[in-house]
């Protein structure tokens, strides 16, 4: 390479570096006092901190069952990350979960664990104040489609529903339960 041409890649990723430490810096004013989130995204990821007495029903794969477990919620990594793990459910699995709100970009972030060994993004989700619900939709060009929501009945009562396609809209996994918040 020509020194130039050194010279200019040396500035450009030093400018990318400089940029990243000044967004950094920049966001710790928009931080709770936790450190974690800014207040709106905190208090809606916050919604599922706890532990909740779960009911479902599998749809998909057959045979039909219902499955029990209890999951709980806690706020890990200074308060940036909300992870949750179920006790072992009445089908035999167990899953854990990590939900946040990325600063980077600007979305919600939920991913799935489970013990079989599959691991899972969802979709970004959108959040209605006017429902109380989270909904994930996968877009259009996605290999497997995925639809789900979580409604708040109450701030103690979660409606949730989940569903994924493979790519010939096969269903792979049909789920719906209600979750309810120990008091």
């Amino acid at each position: 390479m020509k020194p130039k041409a050194v010279l200019l890649q040396s500035c450009c990723i030093g400018l990318m570096l400089c940029s990243a430490v000044l967004a950094v810096e920049s966001d710790k004013g928009q931080l709770t006092p936790g450190g974690a989130l800014p207040e709106r995204e905190f208090n809606i990821v916050d919604k599922w901190r706890g532990t909740w007495d779960v009911k479902a029903i599998r749809r998909q794969p057959q045979p039909v069952q219902e499955v029990t477990y209890v999951e709980t919620f806690d706020w890990v990594l200074d308060g940036r990350y909300l992870r949750s793990e179920t006790s072992r459910k009445s089908d035999g699995g167990k899953s854990m979960s990590m939900f946040w709100f990325d600063r980077l970009t600007q979305t919600y972030r939920f991913v799935i664990y489970d013990a079989s060994g599959l691991a899972v993004e969802l979709p970004p989700p959108t959040w209605s104040d006017s429902t109380q619900t989270m909904a994930w939709k996968s877009s259009l060009f996605a290999p497997a489609s995925y639809t789900g929501y979580a409604t708040f009945q109450d701030r103690d009562t979660m409606r949730w529903k989940a569903l994924w396609k493979d790519w010939k809209g096969t269903v792979i996994l049909e789920l719906e339960g209600t979750s309810v918040r120990h008091k």
